[in-house]
Order: structure tokens, then C-alpha cells, then sequence
């Protein structure tokens, strides 16, 4: 009976607390900004002009946002207000699964390459903490995309699997 009120107690506070609570985690996905800073825009440019097709652009951009920032387990507890200041002015380093992926999300439709209906938000309730991954729909085939985890050396068309 313990048990069941631990986990029950779990789900409540991270399935509808924290989705309450931190931002790009929530029930729906965010709108994103119509106006991005220009350096953002210049690259964003300089990618698609560089990419050949659309798997190619969320091959370039999931390497942008990997190579600028990781993920890390100690970091999401003990760094928990990254999560709530604005991705895409962040310094290169730290940044939480939620705002890595609201970047990708971000540079995948500001690019008008895809649309939002080409994008899932996938939150993960028992992965150790709450976790969140995108699904994006490209050249007929979905493919998981899990930006956050590729410090552990998870690649793209991968995510991370249960206590990830």
C-alpha cells in the first residue's frame, strides 16, 4: 500500500505539478516567438542554405543544439532554475531536456522546413526524473529526437530509455 501512495504521490508531482510549473514542459506545446535575435536568424540561414534536405537541416540543427549545449542528470536538480530562463539567449553549457528541445523545436519551424504538425513533444513520466523527447516528422517516417541525451551518447533517431 506504501508503494502505490509513493508512486501515486510521484506521478502527481511530476506528471501535473511540474508540467504545471516548468516552462516548455507543459500539456500543449508553447507558441514560439514571431521575432528570434538576428544572430540566431543569420544562423539558422547559414544551415538551411548548407543543408541538402530536410533529414539533413534536423541533422545540422540537432548537432548545433548538441554540440552548444548537454544534458546532465546532477545538473537538472541541482542547476533546476536553467529551466526557467530563455534558451535562446543561453551561453553555451548546461541546458535541461525542456529547453533543448523548445530550441530544436524552434529552429526546425522558424526554418520553414517543417511545420508544427511535423513535431511531437514526447514527456516520459518514469524515466528516474520527468523527461521530455520530439518526435519530428521527416521525408515520410517519424524519428525520435533526444537532444538532451546525447551526452550519454544517444544519437539522433534514438532516445533515451527508461532511468535515462
Amino acid at each position: 500500500m506504501l508503494f502505490l501512495w509513493l508512486l501515486g504521490s510521484y506521478l502527481a508531482s511530476t506528471w501535473i505539478l511540474l508540467r504545471l510549473i516548468v516552462p516548455h514542459l507543459g500539456f500543449k506545446k508553447e507558441s514560439l516567438p514571431n521575432k528570434l535575435p538576428l544572430d540566431f536568424e543569420a544562423m539558422l540561414h547559414k544551415l538551411s542554405i548548407e543543408s541538402a534536405s530536410n533529414r539533413d537541416f534536423l541533422a545540422k540543427a540537432y548537432y548545433y543544439v548538441t554540440s552548444h549545449y548537454r544534458g546532465s542528470r546532477i545538473r537538472t536538480l541541482a542547476n533546476f532554475w536553467v529551466a526557467f530562463q530563455d534558451p535562446i539567449n543561453h551561453p553555451p553549457g548546461f541546458l535541461p531536456c525542456t529547453s533543448q528541445n523548445y530550441l530544436l523545436r524552434l529552429m526546425l519551424v522558424k526554418s520553414k522546413r517543417f511545420q508544427e504538425s511535423d513535431i511531437e513533444v514526447k514527456v516520459v513520466p518514469l524515466n528516474l526524473f520527468i523527461h521530455q523527447y520530439l518526435r519530428v516528422h521527416v521525408d515520410g517516417e517519424w524519428i525520435d529526437v533526444d537532444p538532451w541525451s546525447a551526452f550519454r551518447g544517444v544519437p539522433l533517431g534514438k532516445k533515451s530509455a527508461f532511468i535515462g
